[in-house]
């Protein structure tokens, strides 16, 4: 549990200044750090059926769409990078 939060609290760190920084066009670490929840939202669609699979599939288009957005210089809410953040680590 202790590291878990040791581990949102540095995500949450760098994402808050990552979301500080958008305008400077395209973050590599949050497309890094989104790109990981990609693949872990990937690999939970694949083990999962019905609603469950349904919903993870879901919160992987969001990120790709996230994803789109920072690599195309737009600017992203970090409200939805939390909130993707709170059912990763749920």
């Amino acid at each position: 549990m202790g590291i878990k939060l040791f581990v949102v609290a540095v995500s949450m760190s760098l994402l808050a200044v990552a979301a500080q920084a958008q305008d400077k066009g395209s973050n590599p670490e949050l497309v890094a750090r989104l790109e990981q929840m990609r693949t872990a939202s990937e690999h939970k669609a694949e083990i999962l059926n019905g609603k469950p699979k349904a919903e993870w599939l879901l919160r992987e288009a969001r990120i790709n769409r996230l994803i789109d957005q920072l690599k195309a210089g737009q600017t992203v809410d970090p409200k939805e990078i939390d909130e993707l953040l709170k059912v990763q680590y749920r």
